[in-house]
């Protein structure tokens, strides 16, 4: 029997929310890093089925639902458990009333990118802070701080870190997409996309070291430039289209 093309972009989806689960299983053993490491490969898998459905052309409504419950588990209730068993889960109520921010903010922000998408159709920014890059910032403390110190970091650091990534996904902040990567442009171009390459290999090969600086900058980059009025060309260029069309 032939496997409908249409379904190959949710293979993608079941992978991700298979290492979402897996992740919390892994939280649940006491083996931390790993539970960081399946939250990474989560979104890889999410990055890939929306690539894989647009380019053999079967994006669907249903794709982005069963994507956005995917995420939902691997991307918010996986780093919630995460930070509670690690940090919180002396504090009992108060602990989990902590842990559960990353979850109810990632949920509402899935939640409005499915009523975006089906207003406007997808765009080449995201309005909040995306819930894999928050998920994966928040956890990836831990294992840079287990990287170079032994330990998961200091609580009064990432705690406050948390709650701000919580508040972050359901802003109005313009996120760009991670950029393009071309030799073909020009030479500032080129050299960007040479210094881009260079830091995705470093992230391959140092992730514990490598990951969490390269988010946070990422997302202090976009705030830096929310504060000061600026946009990207390309977010600039394709909100226009959109108040366009709308």
């Amino acid at each position: 029997m032939r496997l409908k093309t249409s379904f190959i972009p949710s293979l993608f989806t079941i992978l991700n929310l298979f290492s979402g689960f897996f992740a919390i299983t892994k939280v649940i053993e006491g083996a931390y890093i790993s539970a960081i490491i399946l939250i990474i490969l989560a979104s890889i898998f999410d990055a890939l089925d929306g690539k894989v459905a647009r380019l053999i052309g079967k994006d669907s409504r249903f794709g982005i639902e069963f994507d956005s419950l995917a995420d939902i588990v691997s991307f918010c209730l996986a780093p919630s458990i995460l930070i509670y068993n690690v940090y919180l889960s002396e504090l009992e109520i108060v602990g989990a009333m902590i842990a559960f921010f990353p979850l109810l903010f990632g949920a509402i922000r899935l939640a409005r990118f499915n009523v975006i998408a089906q207003s406007t159709g997808r765009k080449s920014y995201y309005l909040g802070l995306p819930v894999p890059v928050s998920a994966i910032t928040m956890t990836s403390y831990l294992w840079f701080n287990y990287s170079i110190y032994k330990n998961y970091g200091d609580p009064r650091i990432l705690l406050p870190m948390v709650v701000t990534l919580s508040f972050l996904m359901v802003s109005k902040i313009r996120f760009s997409l991670l950029p393009h990567i071309s030799f073909k442009r020009s030479i500032h171009y080129s050299i960007r996309s040479a210094i881009i390459l260079l830091i995705f290999i470093s992230m391959v090969i140092k992730p514990g070291f490598v990951i969490f600086p390269f988010f946070t900058l990422f997302i202090v980059y976009h705030i830096i430039n929310w504060m000061n009025g600026y946009e990207e060309p390309r977010i600039v260029i394709a909100r226009r289209r959109g108040e366009r069309n709308g």
